[in-house]
């Protein structure tokens, strides 16, 4: 007899959650028909089948086959193990090559033919869907209402399925925000200003400039929203799958394939005011266009010590290139107004770690208290993952206990939605706690070679720092940047000295199959659990 397995799944959060219990039973049935025993159920709750990312259930499932623990694959269909052609390709071959078949309650024995059959089959049903669902949204659109997504400003009106009324006091910003930037104020001004008044920002806790500059090929940020001038403009990106990590992308449509409507009746912004700072706007991004600039050594590295935010150039001096705080620079929330020169931090980092690597001594310091704190870290974490996992267990729950009462007509739609909407950002959470929380690592053994290599490196690159105007070589960035995670820089006054820390990467100087660690100049030591 077949040792056989089974598989459920249904696709999203407003189908019955019994789907699973009931797939469950047909394949329990149709599994005494074929002569097979049932060792083990798999199932994904609300999981799309359009990839195989982000489905444990399957992936277990995959898991115990590669173990060989079952010979027999039982589904009610195909389309439940993948909807994409090349998923349920992978599946089938992989399974084949285990000594694993697959048998469907509707379909029977899977053979390579029918593979590619209901392959075909499911993908064009998932992409007919996804055209229908994008038709019905124009419909939306061309009939004068809203297709989806909050913008500020506005908010849905109760009873009315895709209009919008407009929000008083957050129309008065917007207004303000355009009427600030014709007269000729930056968004970075505009953002630290409506920070310090205390004015909500739109989808976090504070204004940037980002928010209010937005991007222009997707449309978005406050002066660039032309919903605010009276004009609806849709279908400006559309999202792609990225079948290496199934992972949802926002790809820009060609400007022929936007869907633009009059909206008169939502519009804040006088057209002349609208149009002023549309064309201020592209007069500062014309001049504001520049070459590719060449890397420093520290790009992308640089870290505020009061607020933990990047630091950026700014306008250089006599003394020579300058970098401040992106906070306080961008939305004016960190205290942090000191500037620094460049060239000094980056010669005062290459100086320390010159000092750092003279004796593996010292990082075999590190190593010892790492392994030290990792006892410690251990059982926090466990405690962590199984405090999370309670909690993801719960909401899951919730959300089964809500679904099946909507499927019972015991509450409605609206109420069904107000309940459903922080449960599943709940579970969000807890998910993302789980995924945070890794399980530390134990053995960690110094790779000489690499500690002189570095040095080698560090050598190097300090004569060239002290050379004005000679460009870094990539071959030696690169090995810098995978050994220094980030430089912290603190305010400081007038006239003070710098202070930074160096923290750093030490598993380009241990085996790489152990965890990444981090280190810190000056003798103290910063373990992963501080984070960056």
């Amino acid at each position: 007899m077949k040792r056989a397995v089974i598989y459920a799944r249904y696709s999203t959060d407003l189908q019955n959650d019994r789907s699973v219990e009931d797939q469950i039973q047909l394949c329990k049935e149709h599994a005494i028909r074929i002569g097979a025993a049932i060792v083990e159920e798999y199932s994904d709750r609300a999981k799309s089948g359009a990839s195989m990312f982000g489905r444990p259930g399957l992936a277990a499932l995959m898991q115990a086959a590669e173990r060989g623990d079952f010979n027999l694959l039982v589904s009610e269909s195909p389309d439940r193990i993948s909807r994409d052609i090349a998923d349920l390709a992978h599946v089938h071959k992989t399974l084949k090559f285990r000594g694993v078949d697959i048998n469907c309650v509707n379909g029977g024995a899977i053979d390579t033919v029918q593979v590619g059959m209901y392959g075909v089959i499911g993908q064009m049903q998932r992409e007919e869907s996804a055209k229908k669902t994008k038709r019905g949204m124009m419909g939306v659109v061309r009939s004068g209402r809203n297709a989806g997504g909050k913008c500020y400003g506005y908010m849905p009106v109760p009873g009315k399925a895709g209009e919008l009324s407009i929000v008083e006091a957050e129309a008065d910003v917007v207004r303000r925000i355009f009427e600030l930037f014709a007269s000729g104020i930056s968004p970075r001004s505009i953002a630290a200003m409506l920070n310090e008044e205390g004015i909500a920002a739109p989808r976090s806790t504070r204004w940037n400039a980002s928010t209010i500059n937005g991007n222009s090929t997707r449309g978005c940020g406050i002066i660039r929203n032309p919903l605010y001038g009276g004009k609806r403009v849709w279908n400006r990106v559309r999202m792609v799958k990225d079948p290496s990590t199934g992972r949802r992308i926002s790809r820009p449509n060609d400007p022929s394939e936007f869907e633009i409507t009059e909206a008169p009746q939502l519009q804040i912004v006088a057209t002349e005011l609208f149009d002023a700072v549309q064309a201020r706007k592209e007069a500062v991004f014309r001049q504001g266009k520049k070459g590719p600039r060449s890397k420093r050594l520290l790009s992308g590295l640089l870290r505020c010590g009061a607020c933990g935010g990047g630091m950026s150039l700014v306008g250089p001096d006599k003394g020579g290139a300058r970098i401040e705080c992106s906070t306080h620079r961008e939305s004016g929330t960190c205290d942090n107004r000191s500037r620094f020169y460049i060239d000094r931090i980056e010669e005062m980092v290459l100086d320390i770690l010159r000092q750092q690597f003279a004796d593996t001594s010292i990082i075999e310091m590190y190593v010892s208290a790492y392994q030290e704190e990792q006892k410690r870290v251990r059982g926090d974490a466990f405690r962590q993952r199984a405090q999370a996992q309670k909690a993801l267990d719960d909401a899951k729950a919730s959300i089964t206990k809500i679904i099946e009462k909507m499927s019972k007509d015991l509450i409605d739609d609206d109420e069904a939605t107000a309940l459903l909407t922080p449960l599943r950002a709940e579970r969000e959470r807890q998910k993302a706690i789980l995924d945070s929380v890794d399980e530390p690592v134990n053995v960690i053994e110094l790779q000489p070679k690499a500690v002189q290599r570095f040095r080698e490196d560090i050598e190097t690159l300090s004569q060239i720092v002290r050379q004005n105007g000679v460009e870094i070589s990539p071959e030696l960035a690169v090995p810098f940047r995978q050994m220094v995670a980030a430089v912290v820089i603190e305010p400081r006054q007038p006239g003070e000295p710098y202070a930074l820390t160096i923290k750093g990467y030490l598993s380009k100087l241990i085996g790489d199959e152990h965890s990444v660690i981090r280190l810190v100049a000056g003798g103290r030591i910063e373990l992963p659990t501080s984070g960056l």
